[in-house]
């Protein structure tokens, strides 16, 4: 059967308040396939995530972006915001911002889920939360963002994510803010997201250990360019570039 293409960037070029922040970006994500981007802070990984989505103080210079056969790369307003819901989730680097913080969380997932037409069901809301360690389901939906910390609300970002159930699901730096352990958690839920209802996962790390466990294929950022990309085995087993050995001598051996 013939692997389908989900997103292509073809030459992206992109600046931001008139410095470069992209350059020459080509990058292919199949269909059905988990894709991490890893670079140090400031190589660009973000700043990509952003222009997929139409971020709106981002300057595309050149280049094309495609999901599936649909050239997304410059849509007006509406337009991109019904893309993100019916195609792409976004699980953003701040997921409190995400949130109202004054707003109780399940008033804002109902509503995020009927602004999508789907039902708000109470059951598979917590099935969503347990998924991602969050336990007591009932207590959280009654709280507000500002109540739990940085790692707890990154975890229902990612579970309300997920309950919409998109084709494309970009994350940006997703584990940042918890513990090992719950990081495991977290990366093994992308996996049996992917594999049970097939979602394509673009995700952006620092951590090449991490995108290891779960990769098909790895791209390498440094300086607003992609330096080496392939399957994340030969990437990791056989790095072409001298920053990619840095990254890997760094990733701790236990």
């Amino acid at each position: 059967m013939m692997e389908q293409t989900m997103l292509k960037i073809k030459g992206l070029s992109v600046s931001y308040e008139e410095r470069k922040a992209l350059q020459e970006i080509n990058l292919e994500v199949t269909s059905g396939k988990i894709v991490c981007i890893v670079g140090e802070s400031g190589a660009g990984k973000s700043t990509l995530l952003k222009a997929i989505t139409g971020y709106r103080d981002l300057t595309v210079e050149a280049g094309q972006i495609f999901l599936g056969d649909q050239e997304i790369t410059t849509r007006p307003g509406a337009k991109q915001n019904h893309l993100l819901g019916e195609a792409i989730g976004v699980i953003p680097q701040n997921p409190a911002g995400s949130f109202n913080p004054i707003r109780r969380y399940e008033p804002q997932i109902r509503e995020t889920l009927r602004s999508h037409h789907m039902v708000y069901e109470r059951e598979r809301v917590i099935k969503a939360f347990a998924s991602t360690g969050l336990h007591h389901a009932e207590e959280i939906l009654a709280q507000r963002p500002y109540e739990l910390s940085g790692g707890m609300n990154q975890r229902v970002a990612v579970a309300a994510a997920m309950l919409l159930e998109p084709k494309l699901l970009l994350c940006d730096e997703p584990t940042s803010a918890l513990d090992v352990n719950t990081q495991d958690l977290v990366m093994e839920e992308f996996v049996r997201i992917n594999r049970e209802s097939g979602t394509t996962i673009l995700m952006v790390t620092h951590n090449l250990g991490l995108a290891g466990k779960i990769a098909d294929s790895i791209a390498i950022m440094a300086r607003g360019k992609i330096i080496e990309q392939g399957e994340a085995h030969a990437v990791i087993s056989a790095p072409k570039e001298a920053y990619t050995r840095k990254l890997i001598d760094d990733v701790p051996k236990l």
